[in-house]
This record gives C-alpha cells, structure tokens and sequence, in this order.
C-alpha cells in the first residue's frame, strides 16, 4: 500500500491527475469501456479569445464537467465538445484599444492586412491562455475534437448556412435604420445594446414662429432631419391640423412638415406632438414608411452632422450641434421650457458609446417571412419566429427553471429582423460577391406574351411549353409594346428559347430593327418530365394550392427537371454575363414567366413569393450583380462584400457545425457532408448549459438556425445558470475592483473548493455570490473527506474493491448501508432532475454527519482489538463495509470534486481511474422491503428500512440528549457519568443492542434501563423511547443549580422586557435605521429562545 498522506495538497495532485486522465484518451467517448449504447453530449459554449476566463466561465464548466461525468458514470457515451469564439467585434475592440494605448495608433494606421494579422496573432495566444484554464477547472472534454468558430470546416458551414438562407429569402439587404457605435463603427443587433439610467435634459419648442404648436425631445439636434410631426388621432388639440403640410426654417434653409396621424403617440407624453425624424428613430422611420415621408440623415456614421443638417452645423459633434441649435431656439424665443428628466440611454455593449440609430444599407435575417421546406418537419409556411416559438412551446425543448421560458416568449414574440452584417475587418467576411458594372446597363424587360393554349387539353407537359407558340392575342400584345418602344434607341435584343419567345423576338425585331440573340437562361423553369396541371389537379394531386407548389419545389427540382432556385441561379450567370458584354448599352430582354420575376428579384430584390408575372414590363437599371457564396469567379469587377459577419451567426450553428466532418472538401454537397459525418450521432446535443445572460443573444438563435438548416432541435434541455456576484451581492466589475480571477483562488484553495462554491447553496437561474469563506467552505469539506478516507484506508487490514454490497452484522451496519442507498437514490434523483445543490446537500449530510458522526466512531468500537473471536469476524465484516461504502461514496462524490476523489481511489491497486467506473444503482421501495432480485433473502429481511431507520434515529436521539444535558450543567467532557434510561419499548427500538455504543458515544461509566427516575438526576423527555436521566449526585449541587438557573431567567426576562419595549416605540421604530431595528428584532429573538432553554433546564431538575 503506498502511503497516504495526512494533509490533502491540491497543487501536489490537480495537475498530474489532469495529464493522466487526459493521456488515458477516456475524455474521447470512442475510447470508454464497455458497451455504451445511450448517447449524452455538451457542445461547450465557446468562451470568447478576448484574454482569459472569468467566475461566469469558471462556473458554466463546473456544471458541465459535473453532467459530462455523472453520464460517463451512468455507462453513457458521453462527449463534451470544447472549443472557442472568434467573437469578432470583442476581440477586435481589445486588440485596438491595446494598440492604442501601447502604441498610439488605430487599425487604419496598420491597414486591414497588417491589423488583422495582429488579432490573429492575440487570438491564438488567448485561445492557448483559454484552453490550459479550461483543463485547471478538471473538464473532461474531448480535446481531440476542439473547434473553433473561424476554423476552415466552421467558416464553410457560415458560408453554407449563409447561402442558404439567402436562396429562401430569410436574408436579404435593405436599407433600414440600425444600431450604430461611433467608437466601434459597426452595426449592432437589438441585444447587443444595453441600456444605463441617467438623467437627460428634454427640450420644449416650436419649429418655428407660425408654426402651431409645440413639440418635445431629448435630442433637439436630430430635428434638422424632421419631415413630420404625428399626433394621435383622437387627441382633440391637433385633429384639425391632420394632413396639413407646414414650410418651416430650421437655420439650414426651407423645410417640409407634414401632421400625420399617429395610433402610438401617447397624448400625455411630452406636449402630445412627436416630431419625426425618418433617419435616427426606429419609430419615426416606422411612421415615414408608412406616409411615405422624405428621409433626410443630419448625423453620420463619424457621429458628426451631415452637410444635410446646413452649413452651420456640419462637421459638429452631436453634443455641439445640440447645443447651437438650443441657443438659435433661445435666440429667436421658440424654446418654451427645458426640463430634467430620466432617461434609459443606449449604449454598446462591448464600449458604452451612445448608439446612433442610422439609416443605413445591411444584411437582413428576416424573422417573419413564412417558408416551406419539405424535408424540414418546423418549416411548413412557418416563419423562423414561429417555430423557435413552437419548440419551447411543445416542450421540445425544455428551459431550467421554467420562468425563463416567458422572457424567451416575449422575446421571441417581439423579435425584429436581425441585422447581421458588421463594419469591422476580423471574422466571417459576408460570402457576398458583387459584379459590378462600370456604367450600368438599361434595360427594358418584356415578359413573354400570352400563349396559345388549348383550353380542352387537362394537362400540358414541359415539351409542349417549348412549342407553344404565341397566341393572337400574344401577339397583338407584342406589336402594341413594339409600337411603344420605336421611340427609344437600343443596342440589342435577347430573348428565350422557346417557340413563343422566339416569336416575340421576330415581332420585335421586324419593328425595331434589331438583331436576335436567344438564350436559354431566360426560358421558363424546366418541368421535367412532370406537367402543368389545372389549379383543380394541383389541389387533387398534391392536397397544396399554387404557391405550396412552388414552395415545396423551391430548392427540390421537378423530376427531371429544374428547382425555382435551379431558375435564380441561371438567371443569375445570365445577368454576369450581361455585363461583362452589355456594360454601356441600352438592351431589351424578353423573359419567360419564372425567368422574368427572377430578374425582377435578382435586380430589384423584389422576392418572387410566387414566380410569376409582376406586370408585363419594366424598367431596370443593372448597375451589379449579387453573387452569394461564389466560387471560380469568371471576368472582371468582382468585389466581395467588406463587412463582416455578426459573431452570434457563426456561434448560433454551433452545436452541429462543430459535430460536422472536418474534411469538408470529400463532400459535394449539403446533404452528403451532413449525412457522412458520424460524430452527428450526438445531435441533438442533450443539454445547453449556459448564463441566462445570452439566452437571447445565443440560445435562441441557436434554434433558430438549427432548426432551419438541420430541421431538428439543437439541444434538448436548456439549463440557465445566474451570475457570480461577490460577497455583498454586487455584480464583479474592474471599476469596483471585485473582481476574482478563478486561477488565484485555484491556486489559494485548490480547483475542487472552488468547484463545490460555485455549485453549492445555487439555484438554477438565480445569481450566487464567490468570495473566500465559501471556498474556504469548499476546501473544509475536500479536506474532511480525505481525512475520512484516510482513516479507512489505513484502518483496514487490506485495501481492496468490494463489488458485492455487504449484510448487516449490527444495526450500524444496517442503517449505514440503508443511508447509502437512500443518499445513491436521493442524489440521482437530484442530478437527473437538474438540482444539482441538493445532491451536494444529500451527499454533505451522508458524509459528514450519518458516516463521519456517527458510523466511523460505531466503527472504532466494532474493529477494535478483543480476543473474542466473533467480535474479531465483526471487525473484518466492519472493514469490508467501510470499504463497501467508500468505493460508492468517492463515485457520488466525483462529478462535484473529481480530483480528490481520483487521487483517494488511486489506493485501490490495479484499478483503472475512477471516471470510468460506474455510478451505483438501487432498486428499492423505501417504504417497505428490498426489490432487487439481486438481494438475498437474509438482505432482503434485513433491509426492511422501518426496522431499522427508526431504531438508529431514537439511538441518535438518545446520545445527543446525553450530550445535551452534560454541556448544560457543564460537565468537562473527559469526566465519565452513569445515565438511567426510563424506557418501556427497549425492545421496538432495540435498546439493549446499543448499550455499548451509547456508553462509547455519550462517555457513560455505566447505562441502566430502568423504571422509574432515579434521585439527584435531570431528565429530558424523548417520545418514543421514554426519560433519559443523567445522574448529577457528586457532579452538580442541586439547590445552588435551580437557584442560579431561576436568577439567569430572571434577569434575562427583564433584558426582554426592555428590548420589547424598544421595539413598542413608535419614534425609534420610524426614526432609526433600518439595519438597526432589525439588530434588536435579532436580540430579542435572542433572549426568548435562551430563556426557553433555561425553563427546560430548570424543569428537568424537578
């Protein structure tokens, strides 16, 4: 047996335990053991590469490392998948900000490629830094599957994903009004704007001297750029001047301002009269959109004003701007009153600049638009709003606790578009290219005309569609635009292939003179070898309307055929090869049904919700071509997009994107690199561990896109951990300087203290306090289980595995062995349910007081040397159950403290590691006798629990009396005392087995079951056992006893009486502080329970 030692040292033990456990290749679940057949995994939420990690880390991989091992234990296949986050405008905002500060120089001073070169550089060393911190926490993760989200394998997936997404129309670019950092000069999304209480002024005013009321705002200077001001409708004071138009002079010259009408102004707020502003207001671009307002943007993406604000006040700063604009005000008597009033004011969340709301041109999710997709069982004309709803509503998806799944609701219900383009230069650059014209191209597109068709026939194949040709009245149509067209000048004419195209481009040319160029990218989409039946035999045969129909063949082609996004793609060639041939020119394209709204779309972004005509011609300006995901690009003028990707999109595809084969280039397409990689098995992943922090930032999105591009859930339980605050409840701040860095008190109190703090006395979504008495707590307790364990292992004659669960010899043993199997069941129980504190309560309980208190002094007794032989049998059979519940206890214990618990398990000789062992089971019905047919019948009898729970607790009871009454009358605790125990159920409880340990436990010379109180003794009443009466004769002077307990009541009756009269008094109660009264409600609570004490003392001498 190597030798243990007497104090447990952490820094000693943690590391060299990590490097075994982590070259052992158990952390990879294809390595484990046995036969696992059921499947547990966690994607670890990918820490940030800003630096290093924080108590919010610290904590996520405590509760994950305790699941990933309890599962391993369980005989699961468990994988826990690690990796990091680019997190693009984080890691840039640090690497610029220390630049700054060493060097004095900003990114443009670098230049993108030397800039970048520089944050990947910082990232690489932070994700090192991050990595070995991860192993210091003890997590068992799989590192030979580590991701990273800028990775070549990830980054193919946020190109897929992208493209994707963009080809259903979910993404697109607008022109909307955004959140705008100066500082970071990017776009945010709505969650990544936080908001600081402060106080603002709020400006009451006129625009001008005719004008005929007043309106108020924060922001005086945004006003330049007012085209509106809406009122309520049913507010009396403006329904008449509704629709009216007012010239007004700001200092920048003559200006619009419309009276709108308005549902959402409040009437009460302010003078009732909100003056919009289109470009820097969500709300007023809102309210334009819908009157169709002018919008004039007088603040820039600098943060300065714009020329459109005047001559006076471009160049500015806000600040500066708002306080000249209130001076004119003042100047010319318009302002009418300046008040201060609270503000909620936006700020960003990486820097606390104030955000701009900006018009401004970005990429788009959009959350409402309603798709079909016919291998995904969500997406059935459902939008991806609603099914993210869905899930969490069908209870798919579970989120723990449960409270949290109404803010995730109202979350979700109010989700706008989410802008995912960023303004920075590290990350995902937007798999965007643009074909770009130098002087753009006219166009004039002609939808092909009305066809002949024969109305008798029922169906009409893809064959018939190329022959079709024009009908009388296709053909009228066609000379009418010919006609119309004679005025105008053009260079070329291109038409489709098919028969009616080609007829219409004969038309065109015999009137306008013009050669024909036929291209087949410009025919309708390819059927196949399906056909175009009746509205009647489309409902008949696919049990869909039209626009199902072409839903359904969005992205699957008709047999034989095409897909409508197989038609955009071409369409697409087509028009890149415009440009590079046409560039200058002034061109007429006839186009065929599908062909002609995909134009219309790729040129316009006008989505094609059902491919067909949008009118029979129209007037395009091709100035370039959007290209997504593009590869082998062909010609000249080809730019990327130079924004970047918001971090949240290529995290949110990370629970499958990490599980997909890194050898992505073997696949050619989606769905065979989905269904060639092996380690989706896993997915979806069974728990999201997270801070309820992100459950919007990431969580949902998370479902988001999963959802839609695996068409299954990513996670099926979301557990929400709080935030560590310190010791007075106050969130960890630099400013405040209460921060604590998880490896300084790693190395004070070692990583399982830390561990047990950070899980113990927490709640599932409920913020808990770290601070150094806790861990100290934490390290307490690490410490009292390796001294139980040492005295085990050095007690016994041999340190060896007991598999089979030992009998009963003594009612010790019994109610020891029944405690474990009630803790084993208490504390599954407890972890399957997520209550991951009480396991730990259980398991403190079990080790602490029913084994260490009570079974280990009983313990001592029963090995101890005799030379009575069966009293020696008793000491060996004591010995193979301390082992017995050791064994069990270090595999309870090892997902909260794994390292402790693997060093103690390292004296069983020729065993592997404690991880891959098994968690204990029990089969039992507490209420009544053992079920597991394993037991044997002698077990099963003698693990009837109310024969045995029962009798050990009025045992317990019993000595704590005893122990009781001699600290009452202070009795030194080596002096020995008889005790008489007045019982008549000796044999229910059974007493007389217990004589020697209550002698032992209670320090007795001798124990006496009697009837009746002997003299010169005190008793307590126990119910269901009788009086337990100490013999005081020789130890206590009784008279001077009662008298000196009768003088502590009084005096401590009268120290009450004055507190309670304190506390009557209505002037201290309303005029001292708070904390103070509470002190004397304290005192007073004090002062009645010692005053029930010493009654009970003081009776029991009677």
């Amino acid at each position: 047996m190597k030798e243990i030692p007497r104090a447990y040292d952490p820094k000693e033990v943690e590391d060299k335990i990590y490097k075994k456990w982590e070259d052992s290749g158990y952390f990879n679940p294809d390595n484990l053991p046995g036969d696992r057949p059921d499947y547990f995994s966690i994607s670890m939420p990918p820490p940030n590469r800003t630096g290093t990690l924080h108590t919010g880390h610290a904590s996520m991989l405590a509760y994950q490392d305790l699941m990933i091992r309890y599962n391993r234990l369980a005989g699961k296949k468990t994988l826990w998948l690690p990796g990091t986050d680019h997190a693009s405008i984080a890691t840039q905002t640090k690497v610029e900000k220390d630049l700054y500060k060493q060097e004095g120089k900003t990114r443009h001073d670098f230049g993108k490629e030397k800039f970048l070169q520089k944050v990947i550089k910082f990232a690489e060393e932070s994700g090192k830094i991050i990595n070995s911190q991860v192993r210091k926490m003890g997590s068992s993760c799989d590192w030979s599957r580590e991701r990273y989200t800028l990775d070549e394998g990830l980054s193919q997936v946020v190109k897929q994903a992208f493209i994707k997404m963009y080809n259903e129309g979910l993404i697109y670019r607008g022109y909307r009004i955004v959140n705008w950092c100066v500082r970071c000069a990017s776009t945010l999304s709505d969650e990544e704007v936080e908001y600081q209480e402060t106080k603002t002024k709020f400006y009451t005013f006129k625009y001008s001297k005719d004008f005929p009321f007043a309106i108020a705002t924060t922001r005086p200077e945004t006003k330049l750029g007012d085209t509106a001001v809406a009122v309520n409708p049913q507010d009396k004071r403006y329904k008449k001047y509704i629709g009216k138009t007012y010239i007004v002079d700001l200092g920048h010259g003559k200006q619009k301002i419309k009276v709108v009408a308005e549902d959402s102004v409040d009437p009460k707020f302010g003078t009732g009269a909100l003056g919009v502003t289109p470009a820097h207001s969500l709300i007023d671009y809102e309210i334009a959109q819908k009157n169709l307002l002018p919008i004039i943007k007088v603040i820039g993406e600098d943060g300065k004003m714009t020329k459109e604000a005047g001559k006076d006040y471009a160049g500015l700063d806000v600040l500066a701007a708002r306080e000249k604009f209130v001076q004119r005000l003042e100047k010319q008597g318009l302002m009418e009153k300046i008040e201060e009033v609270p503000q909620n004011l936006s700020v960003c969340y990486r820097c606390d600049t104030p955000i701009e709301p900006l018009p401004s041109l970005q990429w788009f999710v959009d959350v409402k638009k309603k798709i079909t997709l016919p291998d995904n069982k969500y997406f059935q004309n459902k939008s991806i709003k609603e099914v993210a709803l869905q899930v969490v509503k069908d209870n798919e998806i579970k989120i723990i606790p449960q409270r949290f799944e109404n803010d995730y609701f109202h979350w979700l219900e109010n989700l706008r578009d989410w802008c995912i383009s960023r303004q920075i230069w590290f990350g995902h650059q937007i798999p965007v290219w643009y074909k770009k014209a130098k002087q753009g191209i006219q166009i004039k597109l002609i939808r092909l005309a009305d066809v002949q068709v024969e109305l008798e026939r029922q169906e009409i194949n893809y064959q018939d569609v190329l022959a079709t040709p024009l009908s009388e009245k296709g053909k009228k149509q066609t000379k009418e635009i010919a006609a119309n067209l004679k005025v105008e000048k053009f260079d070329d004419l291109i038409v489709p292939t098919e028969r009616a195209g080609i007829e219409t481009g004969e038309i065109l040319k015999k009137v306008l003179g013009l050669k024909i160029v036929k291209d087949k990218r410009l025919d309708d989409i390819n059927l196949g070898s399906e056909t175009i039946l009746s509205e009647k035999d489309i409902k008949a045969a696919y049990g869909l309307d039209i626009k199902r129909i072409i839903d359904y063949h969005w992205n699957i082609p008709f047999k034989d055929g095409e897909s409508y996004v197989d038609v955009i793609n071409r369409t697409r060639e087509f028009l890149v090869d415009l440009i590079d041939k046409y560039d200058g020119k002034k061109i007429i394209l006839v186009a065929s049904g599908s062909s002609f709204a995909a134009i219309r779309y790729l040129v316009e972004g006008i989505w094609p919700t059902e491919l067909i005509a949008f009118g029979a011609q129209d007037d395009l300006n091709l100035q370039e071509v959007i290209v997504p995901g593009a590869e082998n690009l062909k010609g000249v003028n080809w730019q990327q997009d130079p924004d970047t990707l918001d971090t949240w999109f290529s995290s949110g595809l990370w629970t499958f994107s990490t599980l997909l084969d890194k050898n992505f280039t073997k696949y050619k397409t989606w769905k065979s690199w989905v269904k060639g990689s092996k380690d989706l098995a896993y997915h979806p992943t069974s728990v999201m561990e997270t801070g309820y922090d992100i459950l919007f930032f990431w969580v949902a999105r998370m479902i988001i896109q999963t959802t839609f591009l695996m068409g299954e859930i990513p996670f099926k339980t979301v557990y929400l951990h709080g935030l560590i605050r310190d010791e007075k409840g106050r969130k960890m701040s630099k400013s405040l300087g209460n921060v604590v860095d998880p490896l300084d008190v790693i190395k004070k109190f070692g990583t399982d203290a830390l561990r047990l703090a950070m899980i113990s006395g927490t709640a599932a979504g409920a913020d808990s306090r770290l601070y150094d008495e806790k861990v100290e707590g934490g390290r307490n307790f690490v410490n009292k289980l390796w001294n139980i364990s040492r005295y085990i292992l050095t007690s016994v004659s041999t340190i060896k595995r007991v598999v089979e669960k030992p009998h009963g010899e003594t009612l010790a043993d019994q109610w020891i062995l029944a405690k474990l199997d009630l803790v084993i069941k208490e504390v599954t129980e407890d972890i399957d349910k997520f209550n991951f504190s009480g396991a730990i309560d259980a398991l403190r309980e079990f080790t602490w007081s029913d084994l260490a208190d009570w079974y280990l002094e009983i313990s001592k007794l029963q090995i101890k040397e005799s030379p009575d032989k069966p009293y020696e049998e008793l000491g060996v059979h004591t010995e193979t159950i301390l082992l017995y519940i050791l064994e069990k206890l270090l595999i309870l214990w090892h997902p909260f403290i794994p390292f402790v618990t693997e060093e103690i398990w390292s004296n069983f000789e020729d065993e592997d590691f404690l991880m891959i062992n098994f968690w204990p089971t029990v089969s039992l019905n507490l209420s009544g006798d053992v079920k597991d047919d394993e037991y044997s019948a002698e077990t099963d009898k003698l693990l009837n629990y109310d024969e045995i729970l029962y009798p050990f607790y009025k045992f317990e009871e019993i000595v704590m009396i005893i122990r009781n009454l001699r600290a009452d009358f202070k009795i030194e605790p080596a002096k020995k005392v008889d005790v008489t125990i007045v019982c008549k159920n000796s044999e229910k409880i059974k007493l007389n087995e217990q004589i020697d340990n209550i002698i032992y436990l209670g320090r007795l010379n001798n124990l006496e079951i009697g009837k009746i109180k002997p003299d010169n003794s005190v008793s307590h009443v126990l119910e269901g056992v009788g009086e337990i009466c100490l013999h005081l004769e020789g130890l206590v002077d009784l008279p001077k006893e009662r008298a000196r307990l009768e003088n502590e009541i009084a005096s401590v009756k009268k120290y009450s009486q004055s507190l309670e009269q304190k506390l009557k008094n209505k002037d201290f109660i309303k005029k001292a502080p708070k904390d103070i009264v509470e002190k004397e409600e304290f005192k007073l609570k004090e002062q009645k329970e010692k005053s029930e004490k010493l009654e009970e003392q003081l009776k029991s001498l009677d």
